[in-house]
């Protein structure tokens, strides 16, 4: 088990959201990029832009979950939020989903990918959870390569879940086992130079 804190990383570190970040939400929520994969708090328009006030209420909606973690992605020379994270066990406390949107010009440094590092290494040496899942549509191909090359495995497929363009779209789930992550971080740090 690590000695390091779970939400630390190389170059990110995962915090909870302040009010000053509402700003910062605000702004990267809102990027075209990121319309209808935002993932956002049940009910939140995911394809319209959002008012201050309507990301004020997420912010808060947030900060009062009792069966969630919502953090800020954070560079560590940095103060403002490029992302954010989500742990959420409301459905079954024992296989949370998880979800990672990095801000669009933050995106393909690797930054989702430390995250996602971070949630698992919390999710499987912190707490008793068995397998996490993953919620991604179908046309977000991007979303489905991320988790696949992260050891996730299409589980299942909500049919029409949504509308994106006048098209229906499904939403897969995806999930990782216990000893799936554990079997891949083993493997990973034996192939380390030194190890044998």
């Amino acid at each position: 088990m690590s000695t390091l804190s779970p939400f630390h990383g190389n170059s990110i570190l995962l915090r909870p959201f302040e009010p000053e970040d509402i700003a910062t939400l605000h702004t990267y929520i809102n990027h075209p990029d990121l319309m209808g994969r935002r993932y956002l708090s049940w009910g939140t328009p995911d394809f319209a832009p959002l008012s201050k006030k309507q990301v004020g209420h997420v912010y808060e909606s947030w900060s009062e979950d009792k069966n969630a973690l919502h953090l800020a992605v954070v560079l560590k020379d940095g103060e403002h939020a490029i992302g954010h994270a989500e742990c959420d066990w409301g459905w079954d406390t024992l296989c949370p989903s998880l979800s990672v949107v990095i801000a669009p010009p933050r995106q393909r440094n690797g930054y989702g990918s430390e995250v996602m590092r971070l949630l698992l290494r919390y999710a499987f040496e912190h707490l008793p959870w068995q397998s996490v899942a993953c919620w991604v549509a179908d046309w977000n191909e991007a979303g489905r390569a991320f988790l696949k090359t992260r050891g996730f495995a299409e589980s299942g497929r909500m049919r029409r879940a949504g509308l994106r363009q006048g098209r229906y779209f499904n939403m897969i789930t995806a999930d990782l086992l216990r000893p799936e992550w554990l079997n891949a971080t083993v493997a990973q740090a034996s192939s380390l130079p030194g190890r044998s």
